[in-house]
């Protein structure tokens, strides 16, 4: 890691990490991580951010049913797909599963990728609005483009030849620092690969990544 953060993230640099984290006893399996992440600035003080992350369970007992899957839509992750954003008129069951929720289900598995980019710049500096990198307040706004695909044995990704398909998503937002004690996120997001919803907000609290 060899980045440098700003006041809401990484601003220019790169980060990686690589990771196995073995379990053993009732359930016998290996987590397996990687995640690199790249921090470029073409033109100052604008920042293109880019990360591909793979986490997936191998071994024995990756997809035990007791084993809670992997979700894809966390905010962290593939933006605009969040578990309590859902509702029952998304859902269209079809006859091979008719308790299915296809629109949902598909972002389950035992495995993922992930790639993310994002243009982000400082909101005040960049307008001139106060001194300094950021300005008048520690704000950025940015525009992002996510995409990830969530799959297990029985599910392979369409790129590999299975029916799992890739989901995206893209939009824009701004990321503030409170103070130092945490870093809200408020996004407009269009999730593509939900038929139902057009444009969602979300708000978090997180740096970008």
């Amino acid at each position: 890691d060899n980045s440098l953060f700003g006041a809401t993230g990484p601003i220019l640099g790169q980060r990686y990490r690589l990771e196995a984290s073995p379990a053993f006893g009732s359930l016998d399996f290996v987590g397996a991580l990687a995640d690199y992440r790249r921090y470029f600035m073409p033109v100052r003080p604008v920042t293109l951010a880019v990360r591909l992350l793979h986490y997936g369970r191998y071994g024995r007992d990756g997809e035990d049913p007791r084993l809670q899957p992997l979700f894809l839509g966390y905010s962290g992750l593939v933006r605009g797909y969040q578990l309590g954003s859902f509702d029952a008129s998304e859902c269209h069951p079809t006859s091979a599963d008719p308790n299915g929720c296809p629109v949902f289900d598909q972002l389950l598995g035992s495995r993922m990728v992930v790639g993310n980019a994002e243009l982000r710049l400082p909101l005040f500096g960049a307008l001139g609005i106060g001194s300094g990198y950021y300005g008048a307040l520690p704000i950025d706004f940015f525009v992002f483009g996510d995409a990830g695909v969530a799959w297990d044995t029985s599910n392979e990704p369409k790129i590999t030849g299975g029916d799992r398909p890739t989901v995206y998503s893209a939009g824009t937002g701004l990321r503030m620092n409170l103070f130092g004690f945490a870093i809200a996120e408020l996004d407009l997001v269009h999730p593509f690969e939900r038929p139902g919803r057009n444009w969602v907000w979300e708000l978090n609290l997180q740096p970008g990544f």
